[in-house]
Protein backbone atom coordinates (compact mmCIF):
# COMPACT_ATOMS: atom_id res chain seq x y z
CA UNK A 1 0.00 0.00 0.00
CA UNK A 2 1.02 3.73 -0.51
CA UNK A 3 0.39 6.96 0.33
CA UNK A 4 1.01 10.16 -0.87
CA UNK A 5 3.24 11.85 1.22
CA UNK A 6 5.99 15.39 1.15
CA UNK A 7 7.60 16.67 3.81
CA UNK A 8 8.61 19.47 2.07
CA UNK A 9 7.87 22.66 4.03
CA UNK A 10 7.19 24.58 0.62
CA UNK A 11 5.50 21.89 -0.93
CA UNK A 12 8.18 21.50 -3.58
CA UNK A 13 8.91 18.22 -5.15
CA UNK A 14 12.83 18.18 -4.92
CA UNK A 15 15.45 15.66 -5.21
CA UNK A 16 15.08 15.60 -1.19
CA UNK A 17 13.77 11.80 -0.49
CA UNK A 18 16.25 11.38 1.92
CA UNK A 19 15.20 14.20 3.77
CA UNK A 20 11.44 13.29 3.32
CA UNK A 21 12.24 9.79 4.68
CA UNK A 22 14.67 10.26 7.10
CA UNK A 23 12.34 13.26 8.81
CA UNK A 24 9.24 10.91 8.94
CA UNK A 25 11.06 7.79 9.83
CA UNK A 26 12.67 9.52 13.22
CA UNK A 27 10.09 12.41 13.79
CA UNK A 28 13.21 14.75 13.38
CA UNK A 29 11.84 18.31 12.08
CA UNK A 30 12.72 18.36 7.76
CA UNK A 31 14.95 20.90 8.58
CA UNK A 32 17.01 19.48 11.33
CA UNK A 33 17.66 16.90 9.35
CA UNK A 34 19.12 18.65 6.17
CA UNK A 35 21.73 19.91 8.89
CA UNK A 36 22.09 16.83 10.35
CA UNK A 37 23.26 15.49 6.94
CA UNK A 38 25.31 19.09 6.24
CA UNK A 39 27.07 17.84 9.47
CA UNK A 40 27.56 14.30 7.90
CA UNK A 41 28.74 15.43 4.60
CA UNK A 42 31.15 17.79 6.25
CA UNK A 43 32.66 15.03 8.59
CA UNK A 44 33.10 12.06 6.40
CA UNK A 45 33.61 14.09 3.10
CA UNK A 46 30.46 13.43 1.46
CA UNK A 47 27.89 14.96 -0.87
CA UNK A 48 24.83 15.06 1.96
CA UNK A 49 22.65 13.04 -0.02
CA UNK A 50 24.83 10.18 -1.11
CA UNK A 51 23.97 6.92 -0.14
CA UNK A 52 27.34 6.72 1.60
CA UNK A 53 27.06 9.84 3.82
CA UNK A 54 23.30 9.48 4.93
CA UNK A 55 23.77 5.43 5.57
CA UNK A 56 26.37 7.07 8.24
CA UNK A 57 23.54 8.84 9.67
CA UNK A 58 21.90 6.09 9.74
CA UNK A 59 24.11 3.46 10.71
CA UNK A 60 26.89 5.91 12.95
CA UNK A 61 24.56 7.99 14.50
CA UNK A 62 20.71 6.82 15.05
CA UNK A 63 22.76 3.01 15.19
CA UNK A 64 19.90 1.88 12.58
CA UNK A 65 20.84 -1.29 11.42
CA UNK A 66 21.45 -1.78 7.68
CA UNK A 67 20.06 -4.99 6.09
CA UNK A 68 20.61 -6.24 2.59
CA UNK A 69 17.19 -5.87 0.52
CA UNK A 70 18.53 -8.97 -1.73
CA UNK A 71 16.48 -7.22 -4.29
CA UNK A 72 13.20 -7.68 -3.16
CA UNK A 73 10.55 -5.12 -4.14
CA UNK A 74 9.72 -2.26 -1.64
CA UNK A 75 6.31 -3.08 -1.02
CA UNK A 76 8.11 -6.25 -0.06
CA UNK A 77 10.35 -4.84 2.30
CA UNK A 78 7.61 -3.01 3.58
CA UNK A 79 4.58 -6.18 3.79
CA UNK A 80 7.95 -7.72 5.79
CA UNK A 81 8.37 -5.63 8.90
CA UNK A 82 4.31 -4.75 9.10
CA UNK A 83 4.83 -3.36 12.92
CA UNK A 84 8.24 -1.40 11.94
CA UNK A 85 9.38 1.98 10.75
CA UNK A 86 11.74 0.74 7.60
CA UNK A 87 13.81 3.19 5.49
CA UNK A 88 14.31 1.03 1.80
CA UNK A 89 16.84 2.34 -0.40
CA UNK A 90 16.26 2.01 -4.38
CA UNK A 91 18.96 2.99 -6.91
CA UNK A 92 18.66 6.91 -6.37
CA UNK A 93 15.98 7.01 -3.92
CA UNK A 94 14.70 6.74 -0.54
CA UNK A 95 12.00 5.68 0.96
CA UNK A 96 9.75 5.43 4.57
CA UNK A 97 7.65 2.40 4.92
CA UNK A 98 5.65 2.33 8.65
CA UNK A 99 3.61 -0.48 9.67
CA UNK A 100 3.78 -1.72 6.11
CA UNK A 101 1.89 1.50 4.02
CA UNK A 102 4.77 3.22 1.91
CA UNK A 103 4.98 7.04 1.90
CA UNK A 104 6.55 9.08 -0.49
CA UNK A 105 5.60 11.08 -3.68
CA UNK A 106 5.80 8.61 -6.29
CA UNK A 107 4.89 4.63 -5.55
CA UNK A 108 7.96 2.61 -5.75
CA UNK A 109 6.69 0.01 -3.97
CA UNK A 110 8.01 -2.27 -7.56
CA UNK A 111 11.06 -0.96 -7.51
CA UNK A 112 13.97 -2.96 -6.19
CA UNK A 113 15.35 -2.65 -2.65
CA UNK A 114 19.45 -3.01 -2.07
CA UNK A 115 19.07 -1.89 0.82
CA UNK A 116 17.04 -1.06 4.62
CA UNK A 117 16.97 0.20 7.67
CA UNK A 118 14.64 -0.96 10.58
CA UNK A 119 14.20 2.22 12.53
CA UNK A 120 11.84 0.90 15.65
CA UNK A 121 11.33 -2.91 16.06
Amino acid sequence: MYIYYNANPTGDKLPDCVIRAISLATSIDYNVVVWMLEDIGDVFSCDDLCVDCYSNLLTQVFCFEEYDGMGKAVEQIANENPYDIVLIRVKGHLTCAINGIIFDIWDCSQEECDRYWIVDR
